[in-house]
């Protein structure tokens, strides 16, 4: 696995951390970042599913995006956890309420 990746970023400053969460969206493409980061590291698909246990329609569900990967707030957890994986901080603005599916912001 390639250690030297960039971590995704979401646009603006992360600075600002707690005065201006970010939307549903923010989190939708942090997802997608994730995904674009497995790629670029070479990870597959299936050796995230056997390290994870993350069955296949979660990781690519997770992976487009779509916050109903699974129940929230598990979408929350498993998320961290798939960050945590890649070795891709998790932003500290995301709150768990943020993963609530159909809440756009």
């Amino acid at each position: 696995m390639n250690k030297n990746y960039i971590t995704p970023t979401l646009g603006e400053s992360s600075t600002s951390s707690r005065k201006e969460p970010q939307s549903q969206m923010g989190v939708e493409r942090y997802l997608q970042c994730l995904a674009e980061t497995r790629i670029e590291n070479e990870i597959s698909l299936e050796k995230v599913m056997e390290q994870l246990n993350f069955s296949q329609s979660t990781l690519v569900a997770l992976e487009e995006g779509n916050l109903e990967f699974i129940q929230y707030p598990l979408n929350y957890f498993f998320t961290r956890q798939y960050a945590q994986y890649l070795r891709v901080p998790f932003p500290e603005q995301f709150l768990m309420a943020h993963f609530k599916p159909g809440e756009k912001k």
